[in-house]
């Protein structure tokens, strides 16, 4: 007995389209840059015509946006994978270098990624209005990777030196410019630099956090 397939609905063949012209895309600006890259190669790529494009974007830019989109939306996932596989005991600093060295993983394994993010960043910077959505957008990450340090420190009763948000955009800054560096001077950049960075500047920002006076200390009390 043979199963028919089920036909798709009007939004599963939409919604299957955007996919696969976000994919070309992807693949697309990686390798020729933004402004190389053109809409009727992108939906040559993906196998449609440059209409499709329009009809599920309003253009390249809109495109672009997609494709960064998609690509936060992916790490943000690995980020949230990463500290489930953790034990519930687990010190922030191991929390922080399994995110470091999740990114070093990845950009060993895929190093189109790390090409577009410079592509992101460098249009980002001639055009205001996508520097203004791209940040907005960027803006995912980091509160991802500081919901969590401050998720630890409320559980753990554990003092930092530096807020939350400010170390999240700290840490994210300093994965970015080693992945440039790593793009330039390969050999330079070894796997684990992120990550002993990273777990012996959280285990510091600890150490100095707790030694700070409590209020009693500072003869602050019933004040």
């Amino acid at each position: 007995m043979t199963t028919k397939r089920k036909r798709e609905t009007r939004v599963e063949k939409q919604a299957r389209t955007r996919a696969e012209l976000i994919e070309a895309a992807t693949a697309v600006f990686a390798r020729r840059g933004y402004g190389g890259a053109s809409v009727e190669e992108i939906a040559e790529q993906a196998g449609y015509s440059h209409g499709a494009v329009y009809s599920n974007f309003t253009g390249k830019a809109d495109l672009f946006l997609a494709v960064f989109e998609d690509y936060m939306a992916e790490r943000v996932g690995e980020l949230a994978e990463t500290q489930a596989a953790l034990p519930a005991t687990a010190p922030l600093e191991t929390r922080a270098r399994a995110l470091a060295d999740q990114w070093m993983e990845r950009l060993g394994r895929d190093r189109e990624s790390v090409l577009l993010h410079m592509e992101f960043i460098a249009n980002g910077d001639r055009d205001p209005e996508l520097a203004r959505r791209f940040g907005t957008r960027s803006a995912a990450m980091r509160e991802a990777v500081a919901g969590y340090i401050a998720a630890y420190q409320e559980e753990a009763g554990v003092e930092l030196a530096l807020p939350a948000d400010d170390l999240a955009m700290v840490l994210r800054a300093l994965g970015i410019g080693l992945a440039i560096e790593s793009l330039v001077s390969p050999a330079a950049v070894r796997d684990e630099l992120y990550g002993d960075f990273v777990e012996l500047l959280v285990r510091l920002l600890r150490d100095a956090g707790s030694a700070e006076p409590t209020r009693e200390d500072r003869g602050e009390e019933g004040a």
